[in-house]
């Protein structure tokens, strides 16, 4: 994994305030509305939250892909079935995290892997909840 701070000046990039269909065709508007600061609008605690490039393909099936950068906010608490990065015995790993009764699960979101139950002999550590994805089409 490769890990990435987020730059102190923001980046402002034009936003067209209107919605766009992903159906039918509209007439284009010849203006835009207003700018979109990327950082304020993918980073609600900035002091806390980091960048992280995705390997491997395990949680696919949740819209993340190998290559993926993951906007994770370390702020957040964990809450049951959300996206987390953790570290399981020295290892860096995004997979969902789900509590079934007194059970503690990391669940990937692809078939060809295993959920892994989280016991008390495991170093475990939930490093921060995944905000965002950003991957290229």
């Amino acid at each position: 994994m490769s890990f990435y701070s987020l730059e102190k000046n923001p980046l402002n990039i034009p936003f067209y305030e209107s919605d766009v269909p992903a159906g039918f065709p509209s007439p284009a508007e010849d203006f835009m509305d207003l700018d979109l600061n990327l950082q304020e609008y993918l980073v609600q605690h900035p002091s806390a939250t980091f960048c992280v490039r995705v390997a491997g393909d395990s949680m696919q099936n949740a819209g993340i892909f190998s290559g993926d950068v993951m906007v994770v906010d370390r702020a957040l608490e964990p809450q049951n079935n959300t996206i987390v990065l953790a570290v399981l015995n020295g290892e860096f790993t995004v997979k969902r995290i789900q509590k079934r009764g007194e059970e503690l699960y990391l669940n990937p979101e692809n078939s060809k892997f295993k959920p892994i139950q989280i016991t008390e002999e495991m170093n475990f550590q939930v490093w921060g909840v995944v905000t965002h994805i950003i991957h290229k089409v």
